[in-house]
């Protein structure tokens, strides 16, 4: 992980160069610019080195992480102004020479281009395949598709890409396509050739020309070809003469990059004939650029019933059916295999060896993973060998999640940001939509699974496959970036920076340089134990994900972590006055499992500087009036979840001047009617949920919204429909949901013309709404229209 490893080391060095509070020497400025310089040179190599394995990476890291930890034990010293504890003085100085040295000695060899070019060690042979006489279980619907477009009316050269992940049946649905007889009839001219990671443009176009002749030869008695007799622009021309005037159907199997078909895609002609060019590759961003906008075929995982289908039809070729005992454990044994055609036919090699007994294909079943892993990660490890730098440690972290965890991409993202995985050198970009990107980007390569989209298409929760988190995992401990529960030696001692474990285990940390502790629940869990915390002083994330919300003590022990940038946990006390400590805080989520009770919020909230989210789950909190002199507004504050009543005050709105995302809960009475319009002071806002509480009927003049608003929910709301006009002039308003919704006075709904102009999701959920009057006009962007529990509406009357 050398590149999140340099490009961690790079934001921490300019914290300590351009902030007040870090009293540093000439002599130690010197040192660390020159360190830094060395960064950005390797940085800016990494970034330019084609998809290849460099045997000086793990050197790389290992300077770039002590670097950083020397660095960062200094700031901490500063920042409690005592040189007992770590590192003196005298140390660091002497520890910041020699990993400048080491650094620079790296760069300079780095300089001399040795080391640049070593290609890596990627076969383009296959592991393993399902192969041409392999059943085409689960690929039926698939395979029409494709041979109606093979076959279709269209007479342009067309390009139709079949995308999915590795293992998923791209090939082999290919190739029965490929050999379908009506295909062989319709087309005169029919190759398959093979691209693969070390594509050459000269190989692939020799190979192309021979399967050409190959045919011709077999088919029309035609000569054979010799490659060594031509050079490429020679064997390019020969292709294009012979593809020329003919019908002709290509086949590019395993491509990793736009540049192939840009070096091929002039030797194709078009003569308006019906002639295609179908192609497989892992990543959509491929298919998409080589296809020109014809749709591309995504392949998806087998269901339980195709796998077992496809089980018994590799494993019972010769016999008639499966004996009955059998059947339970061979459908556990497919329902293993995850939807994976490749990981079915893995199995079922190994089961038609064996004895046909219970105790046999029981094993199996309890194996599953173990038996198709090593011949699977072969190829799955090829996607990750392809990942750029930046996505790599992105990728890995996802190897600390729980399996079978449903993934929130924001929390995700939050996570991201916090580990410093992002350069962020665009400045018209925002950390958060840096992130998403790496994200699609890491969905567009079949590596995360969507799980859930938004209305506005932005993805909502992710997944790794099974297999796929298998490698990720694999891979995160040979780089030695993250170790999950199981991998913790019985010493403590670790290179690891991640650690992935249960709270029983914390104490058994030793590490200083740990940085990430990710906790899920485990039957032994305790309260985590103190003396771990102050063994970790350069924590920056800590994540507790409890899906039986217990709660814990919170430890004080937790505001000595200086570095500390993303804590989430579940606590029964009190937010103390020691969270001002924690200067670096980017995210606070707490959540209680227990009665949702409300809290008060210390001071000391408003001395945060670099605050971004704050997050309360399952209990509300109550911000406190900003003091004079000692509350600094919070500008990098985006999220603010789980607040009571605070609107009324002008002074608070103004202390958050950049919100984002708001949830709160309000109370309106007869007394005190509300002062909702302040909303409309927050000039960022594009999330809003209001939670309405022992609500008195609202009124239009208190009520208003900024004009940002891309989401709205209005739970328990006393709104009259007569003035929901005040929500349908809200120029971007994408989603709105109205839950609980029951209205004083009429109970008819008439939408009016310019109201909702680019609302795409309607949700009215448990109202006492009769008559709803509209115009199809009045919702011309409207995609989804979810209405429930609506005892007395009658059929919304459509006025067209």
């Amino acid at each position: 992980m050398a590149y999140s490893s340099l490009v961690s080391l790079q934001q921490t060095i300019d914290l300590v160069l351009n902030h007040h509070k870090y009293s540093i020497s000439v002599d130690e400025r010197e040192i660390v610019t020159s360190i830094c310089e060395y960064v950005a040179f390797l940085i800016s190599l990494l970034e330019n080195l084609p998809q290849k394995a460099n045997r000086m990476e793990g050197k790389i890291r290992d300077s770039a992480n002590e670097a950083e930890d020397v660095i960062e034990h200094f700031m901490w010293n500063q920042f409690h102004m005592d040189w007992s504890v770590g590192l003196s003085r005298v140390e660091f100085q002497g520890r910041l020479n020699r990993v400048r040295e080491e650094i620079g000695s790296i760069a300079g060899d780095m300089r001399d281009d040795r080391l640049c070019d070593i290609p890596a060690a990627i076969s383009s042979k296959r592991v393993a395949s399902t192969g041409e006489n392999d059943v085409v279980m689960g690929l039926d619907e698939d395979l029409l598709a494709i041979k109606g477009r093979l076959c279709g009316e269209s007479s342009k050269l067309e390009v139709i890409p079949i995308v999915g992940m590795g293992g998923i049946g791209k090939t082999t649905l290919a190739r029965y396509a490929y050999n379908d007889p009506l295909i062989m009839e319709y087309f005169y001219i029919r190759a398959f050739v093979q691209v693969s990671q070390d594509y050459r443009s000269k190989d692939f176009l020799s190979n192309l020309l021979a399967s050409i002749k190959l045919f011709e030869e077999q088919v029309l008695g035609e000569n054979k070809f010799a490659e060594n007799e031509y050079n490429e622009s020679e064997i390019a021309e020969k292709v294009y003469k012979s593809l020329k005037g003919m019908r002709y159907l290509i086949v590019m199997d395993d491509i990793w990059c736009n540049e192939v078909w840009d070096d091929v895609r002039n030797i194709f002609p078009d003569d308006k004939n019906g002639s295609r060019i179908m192609l497989t590759t892992r990543l959509s961003d491929v298919a998409a650029y080589a296809s020109s906008g014809s749709p591309l075929q995504q392949m998806k995982f087998m269901n339980r019933n195709q796998s077992w289908d496809l089980l018994k039809q590799k494993v019972f070729t010769n016999r008639q059916d499966c004996p009955p005992e059998l059947e339970d454990i061979g459908k556990a044994i497919a329902g293993g295999c995850r939807g994976l055609p490749l990981a079915v036919v893995l199995v079922a090699g190994i089961l038609s060896t064996m004895a046909m007994s219970e105790a046999s294909w029981e094993k199996i079943a309890k194996n599953v993973n173990s038996v198709v892993n090593e011949p699977l990660d072969k190829i799955l490890s090829l996607s990750y060998s392809h990942l750029p730098h930046h996505l790599r440690s992105c990728f890995l972290f996802m190897a600390g999640l729980p399996e079978d965890y449903k993934i929130r991409a924001s929390r995700l993202i939050m996570l991201w940001v916090a580990e410093g995985f992002l350069k962020h050198e665009n400045g018209y970009k925002s950390l958060e939509d840096e992130a998403e990107e790496y994200l699609e980007d890491l969905v567009k390569r079949s590596l995360v699974l969507v799980t859930s989209r938004k209305i506005n298409g932005k993805i909502k929760s992710c997944s790794l496959h099974d297999l796929v988190r298998d490698m990720c995992v694999r891979k995160a401990q040979e780089e030695k970036f993250l170790l999950t529960s199981k991998d913790i030696l019985p010493n403590g001692r670790i290179d690891h920076r991640h650690i992935s474990t249960g709270l029983s285990r914390l104490d058994e940390i030793q590490s200083p340089a740990v940085r990430t502790i990710i906790c899920f629940p485990t039957s032994t869990d305790c309260s985590p134990l103190p003396s771990f915390l102050l063994r970790c002083r350069l924590l920056r994330v800590w994540e507790v994900v409890h899906d039986n919300h217990d709660n814990v003590v919170l430890p004080p022990q937790v505001f000595e972590l200086f570095h500390l940038r993303y804590l989430a946990l579940a606590f029964t006390n009190e937010l103390p006055a020691p969270i001002s400590k924690l200067v670096n805080l980017q995210t606070l989520i707490v959540s209680r499992g227990q009665i949702p009770l409300s809290s008060d919020l210390p001071q000391e909230i408003w001395r945060l500087p670099h605050l971004m989210h704050l997050i309360f789950i399952r209990f509300y909190s109550r911000l406190p009036y900003p003091a004079d002199g000692s509350a600094l507004p919070l500008e990098n504050l985006q999220t603010l979840s789980g607040i009571e009543s605070f609107v009324r005050s002008e002074r608070i709105l103004k202390m958050i001047p950049n919100l984002k995302r708001l949830g709160l809960r309000y109370n309106v009475t007869e007394e005190n009617p509300g002062l909702l319009h302040n909303l409309s002071r927050l000039h960022q806002l594009e999330k809003l949920k209001i939670t309405f509480e022992f609500c008195y009927p609202l009124e239009e003049e208190y009520l208003a919204f900024p004009k940002t608003l891309k989401e709205l929910s209005l739970v328990e709301v006393r709104l009259p429909w007569k003035d929901m006009s005040i929500v349908g002039s809200l120029p971007n308003l994408q989603v709105l949901k109205l839950k609980k919704y029951f209205c004083q006075g009429t109970r008819i709904w008439e939408t009016r013309d310019g109201e909702f102009p680019q609302l795409k999701f309607l949700l009215i959920e448990y109202s006492n709404l009769q008559h709803w009057i509209t115009e199809s006009g009045h919702f011309p962007r409207l995609k989804r229209l979810v209405l429930k529990h609506f005892p007395r509406l009658k059929t919304p009357a459509l006025d067209n």
